[in-house]
């Protein structure tokens, strides 16, 4: 019986993906495992393989045509019927080594042009007082960044209207809190999402956000673990960035960019001047679902956490009535 290789769905909204590149041709004996194509898919570069042995009889796509999720790319006559799947490991590198592919690039491109494009975006900027948190980590071996994502995930649930996504012309309230982490890699950048975030402590996000973000450099995320998130985090504090403002990454309706620590002159309530390691957090918002009021509250609370942290330390997730 043919064996139909057909483009996969990597998300439920995924769009159109793309066969970048071809590895075989009609005629051509295709061994158990072996590379078939290149496709595109949202964010990033898979390799379809196959799991049968079997000779390619038809090619159905062009290199650099478009399919929906399902269409048939090939068609193979197999010693054994099974289905071609994307490799589990989030991006395949081109030939020469560790170099960020063209071909994200390319794809990230036509997103992130849609997004600034389509989405009407305003962004607003708040400096957070970092004293306690720089304190609080080192005595609960957690990075800065963790407690910026459970702060970021206590906020959402005390305004969830941030947490929203701009379906079919109108915002929808997401239940569930799914954080994507933006991720720098040789490859490029990846989005693994930290899931159910509104009731993990800051231990729990601390091992998650590790496990994904060593799966993210090792090129072994899964695409479930890069699916459906409903708020984004990008820090770049670690390059040196002060602040800078971060595109909606559709259909989210916000997008919060985190700059570095550093130390400030600042003058306490009575005039007093000092020094305090001061960050910058910028929250992209699309003005279709959010006004400045949203923005300027959910940020509020999001700077009452971080200069408060014994807060998300002592405070049950799971048990909160939030």
């Amino acid at each position: 019986m043919p064996l139909e290789i057909i483009m996969p769905r990597l998300c439920s909204d995924m769009g159109k993906g793309s066969v970048l590149r071809w590895f075989v041709q009609p005629g051509d004996l295709v061994e158990s495992g072996e590379t078939i194509a290149e496709v595109g898919l949202a964010d990033a570069v898979f390799s379809l393989k196959s799991e049968a042995r079997g000779r390619v009889v038809r090619l159905s796509l062009d290199e650099g045509a478009a399919a929906a999720a399902g269409v048939v790319l090939a068609v193979l006559e197999p010693e054994e019927t099974s289905p071609a799947r994307p490799e589990g490991s989030f991006c395949v590198l081109p030939p020469g080594g560790k170099k960020k592919s063209v071909k994200i690039r390319r794809l990230m491109e036509r997103k992130m042009t849609e997004s600034w494009q389509t989405i009407p975006h305003f962004f607003v900027t708040v400096a957070v007082d970092m004293t306690d948190v720089i304190r609080f980590r080192k005595d609960l071996n957690v990075t800065i960044n963790d407690f910026i994502l459970a702060a970021v995930a206590r906020s959402l649930r005390e305004h969830p209207w941030i947490n929203s996504h701009w379906v079919d012309g109108e915002a929808v309230e997401q239940p569930d809190i799914h954080l994507s982490v933006a991720v720098a890699t040789d490859r490029g950048l990846f989005y693994p999402v930290l899931r159910d975030c509104g009731h993990l402590s800051i231990q729990d996000i601390h091992r998650r956000a590790r496990s994904l973000a060593e799966k993210a450099q090792h090129g072994s995320l899964a695409p479930e673990e890069m699916e459906g998130g409903t708020f984004t985090v990008s820090n770049m504090g670690m390059l040196g960035v002060e602040s800078f403002g971060a595109i909606i990454t559709p259909p989210q309706a916000a997008v919060l960019a985190v700059g570095t620590i550093k130390g400030e002159v600042v003058v306490d309530a009575s005039g007093e001047p000092g020094i305090a390691t001061m960050l910058r957090l910028t929250l992209s918002a699309d003005h279709r679902v959010l006004d400045g009021a949203d923005a300027a509250e959910f940020l509020a609370t999001l700077k009452t956490y971080l200069e408060a942290p014994v807060t998300l330390v002592t405070c049950d997730y799971r048990k909160s009535g939030r």
